[in-house]
C-alpha cells in the first residue's frame, strides 16, 4: 500500500502540471476556434440566451466579457467574469457559455494544447415594463393603446411571471370605473398533462387557452421535473410564428421563424456547433412532394458539407433497429443537394442491415424509389411519405359528415353552436382508431362527433412510408352551426 502511495504521489503532481498549461492567443501556432465559425458561435450565443426578468423589466443592455480555458476535447473551463454588466446577467452569460462544447482547440508544436480565450456575450436592451411581486403590468388608454403613464390609463393588465419569464397564473384584464380597477376579462392560465412520454419523462404544457380552449400566444411543453423542452407561439389554436425545441442538456435544438410564406429553420448539435439551416415553403400545402431547402449542413466535427445549397450530406441518427426493437441503432442517409434541393441517388440504411432505402430524384422530386425491411420484402414507390386521406379527398369527407352528423336536440334547445376537436389514429388498413375528444362543447356533440368519425371507419386511404403503410395519428375539427 506504501507503495501505491509513494507511486500516486510522482504521478499526481505531472498530471496537475499538464493540466495547468494554458496558452494565450499569441503563444499557439493555431489559435482555437468555435466550430462552424465565430458567427454560428454569435448566433448559439443570442439564441440561447435567456434575459433574468428583472433585467428585462429594466430594459438592461449591455456586455458581459467572460474568460475561459477552450480544453482539447472542445469544451470549455475556467470561466470567469472579465467585465461585470450585473451579477443575474453574469450568472446567465456563465451558464450559456459553459454548455457551448464545440471548439476546435489551438495546436502547438503540432499537437492540440488548452488555450485561453476571451468571449463577449451581449445582452440586448428592451424597452422596460413594470414588474411587481411576480407580475408584469401593461397601462393601455381607451383606444387600447398602451401607455407608460398609468394616471391616463383606463385599462390595466397583469401577467404572472416566475423568475423564469414563464407564465404561472391567469391573465386579468381591469378596467378603471371610477377610482377603482374592476375585472373587465380574463386569459385562464392552463397546465395540461400531454399524452405519453418524450424520454421516457412525464410532460406538461403551460399556456394560455381562449374561450374555445385553444391555445393563444406562447405556450411551454415541460417536463415533470420543469425542464423546458419547447415553446410555441400560437394564433387560435394552430402553431404560427416562431417555435423552439431543446436538447436535454437545455440547449436550443431547433429554432423555427416565419418570414411571409417561408419557415426559416436552424438547427444545432448538443454541443452547440451548427447543424442544419433549412426553408419550408408554408404557403404549399402539407401534401407538395419535398418543400424543404437545405442551405446549409454541417457534420458534427464542425466540417461544412452543404453551402449555399450545394454539396454531399451524410445524415446520422440513432433509431431502433428492426432486427432487434430492444436494441438501436445508427441510420445513415446521403445524397447530393443542388440548389438547395435533393438531387440524383438518395440512400438509407441502418448500420446493422436491417433497413435500407434508395430514391433518385430530379430538381427535389423523387422520380422513384425501393425500400427493404428485414424479413420482408422489397417495396417500390414515387412518394416517400403519403399522408392518409379521405377517399373523395376533403370534398367527399366534407360531403360525409353533412349527410351523417345529426344535432343532438339538447344542443339545439340550449343553442349550443362550436367546434369539437377530434383526435384519432388511421391505421394500416385505412380504419379508424383510439378515438377521442381533444376539445368538446358539450350538449351530446362531443359524442355525436365521436360516432361520425367512427362511422368514418375504413373510408380511408392509410398513410405510407416508402411504400410501407403505416399509422398516423390525425385531428380533425368538427362544426356545430344552427345556421
Amino acid at each position: 500500500m506504501r507503495y501505491l502511495y509513494l507511486l500516486f504521489l510522482v504521478v499526481c503532481p505531472a498530471l496537475l502540471f499538464a493540466q495547468q498549461t494554458a496558452y494565450q492567443l499569441f503563444e499557439v501556432d493555431s489559435v482555437a476556434e468555435p466550430r462552424g465559425g465565430q458567427a454560428y458561435l454569435n448566433l448559439f450565443l443570442q439564441t440561447n440566451l435567456r434575459k433574468p426578468i428583472q433585467a428585462e423589466a429594466l430594459g438592461v443592455g449591455g456586455r458581459v466579457m467572460l474568460t475561459g480555458v477552450a480544453e482539447t476535447d472542445g469544451s470549455v473551463s475556467g470561466i470567469k467574469v472579465l467585465t461585470s454588466l450585473r451579477p443575474d446577467c453574469d450568472r446567465e452569460a456563465i451558464r450559456v457559455f459553459s454548455l457551448f462544447k464545440a471548439w476546435k482547440p489551438a495546436s502547438k508544436g503540432g499537437k492540440p494544447v488548452r488555450q485561453i480565450v476571451n468571449i463577449p456575450i451581449m445582452f440586448k436592451a428592451n424597452e422596460p415594463f413594470i414588474y411587481v411581486n411576480g407580475n408584469r403590468i401593461s397601462y393601455f388608454d381607451s383606444a387600447d393603446k398602451l401607455t407608460k403613464d398609468s394616471t391616463q390609463a383606463t385599462f390595466r393588465q397583469v401577467i404572472p411571471l416566475d423568475t423564469n419569464g414563464l407564465p404561472s397564473d391567469d391573465i386579468v384584464l381591469y378596467r378603471l370605473k371610477g377610482k377603482s380597477w374592476k375585472v373587465e376579462r380574463q386569459l385562464p392560465f392552463v397546465r395540461k398533462n400531454e399524452p405519453g412520454s418524450r424520454a421516457k419523462l412525464r410532460t406538461y404544457q403551460i399556456g394560455y387557452q381562449d374561450a374555445e380552449h385553444l391555445w393563444q400566444g406562447m405556450a411551454y411543453t415541460l417536463t415533470s421535473d420543469g425542464q423546458l423542452l419547447d415553446q410555441t407561439y400560437y394564433e387560435h389554436g394552430r402553431p404560427k410564428g416562431p417555435r423552439i425545441t431543446y436538447h436535454p442538456n437545455g440547449l436550443v435544438a431547433e429554432k423555427s421563424d416565419e418570414v411571409d410564406t417561408k419557415r426559416m429553420i436552424t438547427a444545432w448539435y448538443a454541443t452547440g456547433q451548427i447543424k442544419l439551416i433549412r426553408t419550408v415553403d408554408v404557403a404549399q400545402p402539407i401534401v407538395v412532394r419535398n418543400p424543404v431547402l437545405v442551405s446549409a449542413y454541417w457534420d458534427s466535427t464542425g466540417n461544412q458539407q452543404v453551402k449555399d445549397g450545394n454539396g454531399r450530406a451524410v445524415f446520422r441518427e440513432t433509431v431502433r433497429s428492426y432486427a432487434d426493437t430492444t436494441k438501436q441503432t445508427t441510420f445513415i442517409e446521403q445524397g447530393v443537394y443542388q440548389d438547395r434541393v435533393k438531387q440524383g441517388v438518395w440512400t438509407g440504411r441502418y448500420e446493422d442491415g436491417s433497413y435500407f432505402y434508395e430514391e433518385i430524384y430530379d430538381k427535389g422530386v423523387c422520380q422513384k424509389g425501393k425500400a427493404r425491411t428485414i424479413g420482408k420484402d422489397t417495396v417500390q414507390y414515387t412518394v416517400p411519405e403519403q399522408l392518409p386521406e379521405f377517399k373523395g379527398g376533403m370534398p367527399a369527407l366534407g360531403q360525409f359528415l353533412s349527410q351523417n352528423l345529426h344535432y343532438p336536440p339538447a344542443a339545439q334547445r340550449a343553442k349550443v353552436q362550436g367546434r369539437v376537436f377530434i383526435s384519432f389514429v388511421i391505421n394500416k388498413e385505412g380504419e379508424v382508431e383510439d378515438v377521442e375528444v381533444l376539445k368538446g362543447i358539450g350538449f351530446g356533440t362531443d359524442e355525436e362527433a365521436v360516432r361520425v368519425v367512427k362511422a368514418s371507419s375504413g373510408r380511408w386511404v392509410p398513410g405510407a412510408q416508402r411504400g410501407q403503410k403505416i399509422k398516423v395519428k390525425y385531428n380533425l375539427p368538427i362544426n356545430f352551426s344552427l345556421q
